[in-house]
């Protein structure tokens, strides 16, 4: 127990620096060994000097989902950029953007911070807040100005909740997801066997 309470910490202080260098990349806008190495040093500096919340995992990983969540992200993420492309050449004027409320099933504070970022990626749409407390994202998409479109953005952050659920999610996540689901008439997208995954 001990052996695995320091392996998850140690996974979980790793998360931190990888997560800090890819912010540090990020403000820079290169990636060079210079900005990784400057990031690596600033991260474990930071760690060192301020109190970081621990990172809840849920010990489980689910390879089959991960890739599979790999693979429709960066699809939609190349049909999006081209759905925004055509916009602005097309000779019709853009339609409305649209504000939609959208609920989740998981409550994990990792789990909901993954959905908004993997939203704002895909080009078209962005979560603009966050109600924690009540598992609810608000979802910016554009070009939104009929109940088809609305719909469509809800349904691809569900879709977002789902595979990241299925890939890392933890079997009460799993759950939860599954009473959602059930509540709209839809199957349940993993089994009881199916949660026993390699833990972390």
């Amino acid at each position: 127990m001990a052996a695995r309470r320091r392996r998850q910490s140690f996974v979980e202080q790793l998360l931190y620096v990888l997560v800090l260098i890819v912010v540090w990349i990020f403000l820079w806008d290169e990636v060079s060994g210079m900005v990784v190495i400057s990031g690596a040093l600033l991260a474990f500096a930071l760690m060192r000097a301020f109190y970081l919340p621990p990172i809840q995992l849920s010990g489980r990983l689910n390879f089959f989902y991960g890739a599979y969540f790999l693979l429709w992200f960066m699809f939609n993420v190349l049909m999006a950029s081209f759905q925004v492309a055509w916009l602005t050449v097309r000779p019709r004027p853009v339609d409305a953007g649209s504000v939609i409320a959208v609920d989740l099933a998981t409550r994990s504070d990792l789990l909901i911070t993954l959905v908004t970022m993997v939203n704002g990626l895909i080009p078209g749409s962005l979560v603009i807040e966050i109600d924690r407390a009540r598992a609810v994202v608000f979802v910016h998409g554009l070009n939104c100005a009929d109940e088809d479109e609305l719909e469509r953005v809800r349904e691809k952050t569900h879709q977002i909740e789902t595979l990241l659920i299925c890939a890392i999610g933890s079997p009460h996540d799993i759950e939860a997801l599954n009473d959602a689901r059930a509540e709209h008439g839809l199957k349940p997208v993993l089994e009881k066997r199916a949660i026993r995954e390699r833990e972390i």
